[in-house]
């Protein structure tokens, strides 16, 4: 059996939660707060920075929740400065909660970050997308076995 590549973990996370694989190029996107649903406008820097963001996810293994991005925010802000400041604006409100939500899980998750590195401002993105995922996951989060997410990570989505 093949090892998936990371260009097939993304269809398949995007897939699994039902997010559209031209994202970027709608003029908006739906934001789930618990039983609210709000359409946004997908302003030019959340355009540049969903893909990066995504394989976040996909390489973190941080489920597309709501505890999951406040995770993936906090993470973020470890592995390096954000895309523009207004993606570190809107970042931030859910690192703040995760940290009054979940302490322990949200400061590891950016703990975890510092270790790594953001695809934020990655150049040869397109390139690593043809990567097997196990090899992804060792050169951006450093995982120590390719079958799996990293133990870390798991805990922060238990």
């Amino acid at each position: 059996m093949n090892d998936p590549t990371l260009g097939e973990a993304l269809s398949a996370f995007r897939q699994q939660h039902g997010l559209a694989d031209d994202e970027a190029a709608r003029p908006s996107w739906t934001c789930q707060l618990g039983p609210l649903t709000l359409r946004l406008p997908n302003f030019r820097w959340r355009r540049r920075a969903i893909l990066a963001h995504d394989l976040h996810h996909v390489l973190t293994g941080t489920p597309c929740n709501m505890r999951g991005e406040c995770l993936m925010a906090a993470w973020e802000f470890g592995a390096g400065r954000m895309p523009h400041w207004a993606a570190a604006l809107f970042c931030l409100p859910l690192a703040l909660i995760g940290l009054l939500w979940s302490p322990r899980r949200t400061w590891r998750a950016y703990r975890n970050g510092c270790g790594s590195r953001s695809l934020h401002r990655c150049e040869t993105i397109e390139t690593l997308l043809e990567l097997p995922l196990w090899q992804a996951r060792d050169e951006i989060i450093g995982a120590r076995r390719r079958d799996q997410v990293p133990y870390e990570m798991k805990a922060l989505i238990r």
